[in-house]
């Protein structure tokens, strides 16, 4: 029920947090072993709880993908739960393009990237799955720069088929340069290196070179040439068998040893692969790096470990190299790793595969037609939608009756108070059991009241032409320059509203006003033009 609450009403995280935990497996299969990654995400934070490598049969055989299958099987025989399944596919199947949009937001580049990408394709859009990383926001220009990487259609099925010979689906399929550099990105000790910085990501049977400008992805290129075809090329000049060599290489690497037909054979080889190498190096510092030199080399994965390789090779080329650090992940404040061990330069791959990243979160190349519809669990949706709304206008009907119900005693109580009071007022009313009855009859007694008071109460005071008459006595006119605009008499209060010529004769009509004994003292105004307002004396108050 949880996780269906998840899927239809809640987003699965608001930014970088997330609202619900879930566990990420992050799997890289080489064609020679399978290496996963088991990280618990929450809230804000990752744990890496568990990193497990399976080896393939038949390591020198290049048609080996077939024994995927039981290695994948005991993988996730030990991975336990989870939620996801993140893998990545190797960058020698992928295109990288580097372009500059006059866009800063990740949706708008995505309405337009296709149709920038599609001239530079090797093959037709039609047969592609792209998507990219923005690598550098450009506020001042509201621009963008990013790196899209194209795969043909067929490598994401075959990818898939390796999952679904065993019951798997992957949820999210990336590139391995990408997902290294989601990670790169989050290591304050490598993002914040200057200048131009290779990475050199050796495995059995690629060598991928990646250009980092100031911390920033500019463009890789996948040599077809690992660990095996150097091993071959040793065994083919010392005529030895190649598991020979590989053992040799694992024991001694280029350090010296008591074999020098063996050190001579490899450091030839060696560095005829770092002069195909080196000659990559010079054509990025000349095309991208304005002929600057490179600041530094890391280099992991599987060959990087070959004892003596990184010295050798940093006395070759002159320039600093060093091994990648994963000491360097676990300086991040929102990663925790349960064993530092865990994660070496081999398998820094499939761990950034299973980490939230910001800025390789949202890349995916599982789309459209490789998204399959889940059908029980739409079912389970739509039964829990139901549910839910016909629970909810249960509610509702159930509170409208309720407060119908309520309001409709209050409102008997009401008429039953108000009936008690209309009869105890009027005794004429005594028996009525209609409220509305009650009030019809209460409202004739009142208005004929009404009319019995008004005759009797004429005769409390005098008449109004009795006022106006001592209006016209008492106020000289002629000699005031009386001037009336408005004149008004009510129950209790005669209201003048006129002008005289001056105060003199302001004070002339007060004097009069006053004297006389149908009216009581009043105000006098203060000015010529004014409104007064008199009260009356009524007739018995004259008796």
């Amino acid at each position: 029920m949880s996780q269906l609450i998840k899927d239809i009403f809640l987003p699965e995280k608001i930014k970088s947090y997330y609202l619900f935990s879930k566990t990420v497996v992050g799997i890289e299969i080489n064609k020679t072993n399978i290496i996963a990654t088991k990280t618990r995400i929450a809230g804000n934070t990752s744990t890496i709880e568990q990193v497990i490598e399976e080896n393939i049969p038949e390591e020198i055989s290049e048609e080996n993908l077939e024994k995927t299958s039981p290695a994948l099987q005991s993988i996730f025989s030990k991975i336990g739960k989870y939620d996801e399944i993140h893998t990545v596919l190797p960058s020698s199947v992928a295109v990288f393009k580097e372009l500059k949009l006059p866009f800063s937001s990740r949706e708008k580049i995505s309405m337009v990237v296709g149709f920038e990408i599609e001239p530079l394709l090797p093959f037709s859009l039609r047969d592609a799955v792209i998507d990219f990383v923005i690598t550098r926001e450009i506020p001042e220009e509201k621009s963008s720069e990013i790196i899209i990487t194209a795969v043909q259609k067929q490598q994401i099925t075959q990818h898939l088929q390796l999952f679904e010979a065993v019951g798997l689906k992957p949820d999210v399929i990336t590139v391995d340069i990408i997902s290294l550099y989601g990670l790169y990105q989050n290591m304050d000790a490598y993002k914040q290196l200057q200048g131009g910085t290779i990475l050199i990501y050796i495995t059995s049977y690629t060598t991928n070179i990646i250009l980092m400008i100031n911390g920033q992805l500019k463009t890789v290129r996948t040599l077809p040439k690992g660990i095996i075809a150097l091993t071959k090329q040793i065994a083919q000049d010392l005529n030895k068998n190649p598991q020979e060599i590989i053992d040799h290489l694992l024991r001694f690497g280029l350090e010296t040893n008591d074999s020098p037909e063996y050190s001579a054979a490899i450091e030839k080889t060696i560095s005829d692969w770092w002069n195909s190498i080196d000659f990559t190096l010079n054509a990025f510092s000349r095309q991208l790096l304005n002929q600057q030199p490179i600041a530094k080399i890391i280099f992991l994965g599987k060959g990087a470990l070959i004892k003596g390789l990184i010295p050798f090779l940093g006395q070759k080329s002159e320039i600093p190299c060093e091994l990648f650090n994963p000491e360097y992940i676990n300086q991040t404040a929102a990663l925790t790793i349960k064993n530092i061990n865990l994660i070496t330069p081999i398998n820094v791959i499939s761990v950034s595969a299973s980490l939230p990243l910001p800025t390789t979160v949202d890349y995916n190349l599982v789309q459209k037609e490789f998204k399959s519809s889940d059908s029980s669990l739409l079912l389970k949706q739509f039964i829990v939608l139901i549910t839910l709304t016909i629970g909810l206008f249960t509610t509702l009907i159930t509170h409208y009756s309720l407060q119908t119900s309520k309001l409709n005693k209050e409102i008997k109580s009401s008429e039953q108070e108000s009936l008690a009071a209309l009869t105890s007022t009027f005794t004429t009313l005594e028996g009525e059991t209609n409220l509305g009855d009650a009030i019809d009859e209460a409202e004739q007694e009142v208005e004929e009241q009404k009319k019995r008071w008004f005759a009797f109460s004429q005769q409390s005071r005098a008449s109004f032409l009795q006022y106006l008459r001592e209006l016209v006595d008492k106020i000289d006119k002629k000699s005031t320059g009386f001037n009336i605009e408005q004149l008004t008499i009510d129950e209790d209060t005669l209201t003048i509203k006129a002008e005289v010529k001056d105060h003199d004769a302001l004070k002339v009509l007060g004097r009069e006003l006053s004297q006389s004994k149908l009216f009581k003292p009043f105000e006098s105004p203060e000015t010529p033009q004014f409104t007064l307002k008199i009260p009356l004396v009524k007739s018995e108050e004259l008796s």
